[in-house]
């Protein structure tokens, strides 16, 4: 799957930029006061483009005039970047986990995998507690809990929640497993995911098989129905646990070795919108891989036109048609 350097990427950000953004006009009320002079399709955009180029400010000025009539200058770029809203993203991640689906033409997943990772952003601190002789240097960063898929060989992102530095995982999981609407055969997580019940209760109300390790003690036995219901199912499955490493990993890897793990930012909202941002372009680059094999097996589509996704109408129209 090629991220960088992908021609193709930035048409299919516009387009799901506009997308998302007439979806959400429905569903919004009106505000009071005077509209805003730059639309949010056109923030979106310019905020994946920018984590996919990985521009600066004042250079990502410039790459917008080449593709609006009127963009804002760097300073409102800024300004906005902290008005936009989580819930964007959160959404572009969702429904083109739905389109991969579609493309695939798949029900259900395979597994879901739940991994936590960070990302760094602002500048390095110390701990208000010793550890050993002095104080502990660490680095700010955003603690990200991601839902990983996997359907015939891939590996697709069906959420991520972000949170500050060392939040619980469980607590980021529970809001994607509440407003989960995939169905897949398995749960896999480690160990730390086996402590919650609520996760595994959840897991177990949507469907799935939880193989999930749940370490108990001589001292400490495992009580609750629901922990021993995902030991069991660890037990017995080993080999479908061993996924886990692939399917965990391999997302949160390629979007770190091609976009960065680590911002040049001190604000923590920005710096969760570079996150989620990240996740978005992983699903449209594989998108983009998915639907451009799938022209040329049809014959419709040569590698020098590749781009004209509008003209094929894959993709839906403004008003939701197909």
């Amino acid at each position: 799957m090629k991220i960088k350097n992908n021609k193709a990427l930035p048409k299919l950000i516009l387009i799901w930029s506009k997308r998302i953004c007439n979806s959400f006009k429905k569903d919004k009320k009106p505000k009071r006061g005077r509209p805003p002079l730059y639309q949010d399709q056109i923030i979106i955009a310019a905020l994946l483009l920018k984590i996919l180029k990985g521009s600066s400010l004042r250079k990502l000025e410039e790459d917008l005039k080449e593709l609006f009539p009127k963009v804002p200058d760097f300073t409102t770029l800024w300004y906005r970047f902290r008005k936009l809203e989580k819930s964007y993203l959160m959404e572009m991640i969702r429904r083109s986990a739905k389109e991969i689906m579609r493309v695939l033409k798949a029900k259900e997943f395979h597994c879901l995998v739940a991994d936590g990772t960070g990302f760094g952003y602002g500048e390095t601190y110390y701990m208000k507690w010793l550890k050993g002789q002095k104080l502990r240097k660490v680095r700010s960063h955003v603690k990200a809990v991601v839902l990983v898929g996997m359907v015939r060989g891939k590996e697709v992102v069906v959420g991520v929640n972000v949170g500050r530095a060392y939040s619980d995982e469980n607590k980021l999981l529970m809001p994607m497993l509440e407003g989960l609407d995939f169905r897949a055969k398995y749960f896999l997580g480690d160990a730390y995911y086996g402590r919650s019940v609520e996760v595994l209760k959840g897991v177990k109300e949507h469907g799935m098989v939880a193989v999930v390790p749940v370490r108990e003690t001589m001292r400490q036995k495992v009580r609750d129905e629901y922990r021993k219901w995902a030991k069991e199912n660890y037990e017995l499955r080993r080999k479908v646990y061993r996924k886990r490493w692939r399917v965990g990993e391999w997302p949160t890897g390629t979007v770190k070795n091609t976009t960065g793990d680590r911002d040049n930012v001190k604000d923590f909202h920005v710096a969760s919108l570079y996150v989620l941002g990240r996740f978005v372009i992983y699903n449209l680059a594989l998108l983009e891989e998915l639907l451009l094999l799938w022209l040329k097996l049809l014959g419709h589509m040569t590698p020098s036109n590749s781009l004209s996704f509008n003209k094929m109408r894959i993709f839906p129209t403004a008003s939701g048609s197909s």
